[in-house]
C-alpha cells in the first residue's frame, strides 16, 4: 500500500513538473519555430506537430510560414523626364530560412523596416530611369487597336469597280482618319518596357539582398500611380492642347471638304446652265425655223388673205395706243377704207 501511494505521489509530482516546466510545445500548420538556448540556435522546426524543448533554458520564437504582404507608403518620385508622380507599390514575401531570419532580423517589425529600405530604394531607382509613359502603361494595345480600327474603316470605305477591284488612287483613308492616326502616334508614344517590366526590374533589384535576411521575395507590383498636383495641371493643359489640335484638324478638314464640295457644286451648276442654255437656243432656233416654214406655207396658199390677217393684227396692236392723226390715204389703212 505504501509503495502504491509512493508511486502515485511520484507520478503526480512528475505531471506537475511537466505542467510547470512545459517541455513540450505545439507547432500549428503555417508556422515555423526557432529554438534557442542562451541565445544560440539549437533547433529549427518547419513541420507542424508536437515538439520537445529543454525546460526553462530553451526559448521558442515562432514565425509565419505563409506568404506575407508588404505595403509601402506612396512615394513622390521623379521620372527620367523630371516629371513627379506618386507611386504606390506592394510586394509578397515569405521566410524561407528561419535561422538566418532570427540572426539577421529577429522580429517582424524589423523585417518590414528592412523591406521598406530595400524595395523603396529599388522603386526609386527604376522609376527615375524611365519616362512617364513606361510607368503608366503596360502594352501598346491602344495603338494597335486604333490602327486596326483605321485599317478596317479604310477597307470599308474603298471604292471598287464592277469587278470588285479598288479604283486607282483610292486608299479609303480620309484626311480625318489620317489626322486620328497621327494623334495616336503622337499622344500615345510606343513603349519599350511598360509597367510590368518595371515591376520585374524592381523585384530583381530587391531580390539581391533578400537571402542575407532569410527571406524570399515573390513579386513587386506597382499598385497605383497618380500624378502630382503640378504634373496633373500640366497633363490637363496638354490634354486640352491635344484636343484643340484635333478640333483644329477637324475644322480644317471640314473647311477643305466644304470648299471642295462648293467647287464641285458651282462647276456642276455652270455645266447644267450651259447645257440648258444650249438646248434652249436649239429649241428656239427650231421653233423659229418651224414658224417661218408655217408662215411661208400660209403665204403661199393665199397671199392676199395672209396680208389681210397680218394687217388686222397690226391694227389691233397699234390703233388703241395711237395719239397722232394719220391720213386715211395711207397704204396702211387700205383694208379699212378700201371696199374692194
Amino acid at each position: 500500500m505504501n509503495k502504491s501511494i509512493k508511486s502515485l505521489a511520484t507520478l503526480i509530482i512528475i505531471v506537475i513538473a511537466v505542467v510547470i516546466l512545459r517541455p513540450f510545445f505545439i507547432l500549428p500548420e503555417g508556422e515555423q519555430a526557432v529554438v534557442t538556448r542562451f541565445g544560440r540556435i539549437v533547433k529549427v522546426h518547419t513541420e507542424a506537430g508536437l515538439k520537445i524543448k529543454a525546460p526553462v533554458v530553451d526559448q521558442v520564437t515562432r514565425y509565419s510560414e505563409k506568404v506575407l504582404s508588404w505595403d509601402g507608403d506612396p512615394q513622390r518620385l521623379p521620372t527620367s523626364q523630371n516629371q513627379f508622380i506618386w507611386v504606390d507599390t506592394t510586394a509578397r514575401w515569405r521566410i524561407v530560412d528561419p535561422s538566418v531570419f532570427y540572426q539577421r532580423v529577429n522580429v517582424m517589425d524589423q523585417a518590414y523596416a528592412r523591406l521598406d529600405n530595400v524595395i523603396e530604394s529599388a522603386v526609386r531607382t527604376v522609376v527615375s530611369k524611365y519616362p512617364l509613359s513606361e510607368s503608366v502603361r503596360s502594352t501598346n494595345v491602344i495603338l494597335e487597336s486604333g490602327n486596326a480600327l483605321l485599317d478596317f474603316q479604310a477597307k470599308e470605305d474603298v471604292t471598287v469597280d464592277a469587278q470588285g477591284e479598288p479604283l486607282p488612287g483610292d486608299t479609303g483613308v480620309s484626311s480625318e482618319e489620317s489626322g486620328v492616326n497621327d494623334l495616336l502616334q503622337t499622344a500615345f508614344a510606343p513603349i519599350d518596357s511598360g509597367r510590368k517590366m518595371l515591376s520585374d526590374e524592381m523585384m530583381k533589384r530587391s531580390q539581391g539582398s533578400m537571402p542575407e535576411y532569410g527571406v524570399e521575395l515573390l513579386d513587386v507590383v506597382i499598385r497605383q500611380i497618380r500624378y502630382s498636383d503640378d504634373l496633373t495641371q500640366s497633363v490637363y493643359d496638354r490634354m486640352i492642347s491635344e484636343r484643340q489640335k484635333v478640333a483644329t484638324g477637324y475644322r480644317s478638314d471640314g473647311n477643305g471638304l466644304k470648299a471642295e464640295w462648293l467647287g464641285r457644286l458651282n462647276r456642276d451648276r455652270d455645266i447644267k446652265l450651259s447645257e440648258a442654255e444650249t438646248e434652249a437656243a436649239i429649241i428656239r432656233a427650231e421653233g423659229d425655223a418651224r414658224a417661218a416654214q408655217i408662215y411661208a406655207e400660209t403665204y403661199n396658199v393665199d397671199p392676199e388673205f395672209y396680208s389681210f390677217w397680218k394687217a388686222m393684227e397690226s391694227y389691233r396692236e397699234t390703233l388703241p395706243g395711237q395719239k397722232k392723226v394719220l391720213s386715211t390715204d395711207m397704204d396702211f389703212f387700205r383694208y379699212l377704207y378700201d371696199s374692194q
